[in-house]
């Protein structure tokens, strides 16, 4: 029998539109903003190497931070210069590329409502 399910999309929450599609495009996303969707608020549909993340409007989140969050299995032999690309880019670090005893190469960013943006790569490759 063939997969029902093609593909996952992690749908995160923000509190300002044109803060967070600035900082994913800041990210080299690409994004389509729906105003007045997503609770009135507004829905962003942004994609990078044909891959998607979904962000919808909240009021606001609870304690002032989500705790929502995307891990990206990066390519080998990648991980570095996405780091490099970003900070380049003026994107705030959370943790530098380092090894993680769950034999991967990592980096970790915040967008500004406080989602975690973990990138990693097989330890192998650093």
């Amino acid at each position: 029998m063939p997969s029902a399910i093609l593909r996952a999309v992690p749908i995160l929450p923000f509190t300002d539109i044109s803060r967070s599609v600035d900082f994913y495009e800041l990210l080299g996303f690409a994004a389509t903003r729906y105003q007045g969707a997503g609770g009135g608020g507004g829905y962003a549909f942004l994609t990078r190497d044909a891959l998607q993340i979904h962000l919808y409007h909240v009021a606001e989140l609870a304690g002032g931070s989500s705790p929502s969050g995307v891990y990206f299995y990066l390519a080998p032999g990648t991980a570095a210069s996405l780091e490099a690309e970003f900070r380049s880019a003026g994107a705030p670090i959370l943790s530098p590329l380092t090894r993680r005893p769950w034999n991967m190469n990592e980096f970790v960013l915040s967008d500004p409502d406080g989602n975690l943006l973990r990138f990693g790569e097989p330890a192998a490759s650093l």
